[in-house]
């Protein structure tokens, strides 16, 4: 068996192998669609996959003037699973309880993603966004933590400014998982009320709201050792993967 073959077979093993439910997974509200092709964990040579580089969507967007783009947060900008671990183990021991308790989130938002993690590849891919003139939106699933009003510049909007080094920032839109004014999907209201063109996600999730509004979905590689299984099947929807985006 050739090197493609084994990384493929390895990447489909472990999509299957993991049967614990994740933590944001077990918050999901969407509805679950079937992959309508092959797809990857982790990044291979795989010729079904259409990876994108920064300098591609950079280059594809070459005659268009600034647009609005949008992230999810978790496994997409940060590496956070360090808080979720400590839900699972301290809060709610073996279980994901922890993510329906307000207190949890009110933990998260006074830390402010202190001790999370950014993401190299997504630092570069903001760097683009912001030279090209972009306005850059989070949106996450995440529950407001509750000292927090909508639209208020919370610690982790700051660290988010500090860790992508951004002259200024946007409030982040939470969702709390809630499908809102007839969408199916917790992020589609907002992706189409900030009308973004284009959205970074790591879950199919982010790739099915963002198919919903009718926009670019471009997918962010999950880190293998992130706390969220099983790991999703990027390209599966025939969306665009971000080549070495898993750190």
């Amino acid at each position: 068996m050739n090197l493609k073959n084994k990384i493929m077979k390895f990447s489909t093993v472990l999509a299957l192998a993991v049967t614990l439910s994740s933590p944001m997974s077990a918050l999901a509200a969407g509805p679950k669609v079937k992959y309508t092709q092959p797809g990857v964990t982790v990044q291979s040579d795989a010729a079904f996959v259409r990876y994108v580089s920064i300098d591609d969507i950079k280059n594809s967007l070459k005659d268009v003037g600034p647009i609005n783009v949008s992230f999810d947060i978790d496994d997409t900008l940060l590496f956070s699973s360090q808080y979720f671990q400590y839900g699972k183990t301290v809060l709610t021991p073996g279980k994901f309880d922890f993510l329906k308790d307000q207190k949890f989130w009110d933990y998260v938002a006074l830390e402010g993603d202190a001790h999370s993690i950014p993401k190299v590849s997504t630092k570069e891919l903001i760097k683009m966004h912001m030279e090209r003139g972009d306005n850059i939106f989070f949106i996450t699933g995440r529950t407001r933590g509750s000292m927090y009003s909508e639209g208020y510049l919370d610690k982790t909007s700051e660290n988010l400014k500090n860790y992508f080094n951004m002259e200024k920032v946007n409030p982040i839109d939470y969702t709390a998982d809630t499908p809102r004014d007839g969408f199916k999907y917790d992020k589609s209201y907002y992706i189409k009320k900030h009308n973004v063109s284009i959205h970074y996600g790591d879950s199919d999730d982010d790739v099915l709201a963002a198919k919903e509004v009718g926009i670019r979905p471009i997918r962010i590689f999950r880190a293998p050792n992130s706390t969220n299984m099983p790991l999703p099947q990027a390209g599966g929807y025939g969306e665009e993967v971000l080549r070495n985006s898993a750190f």
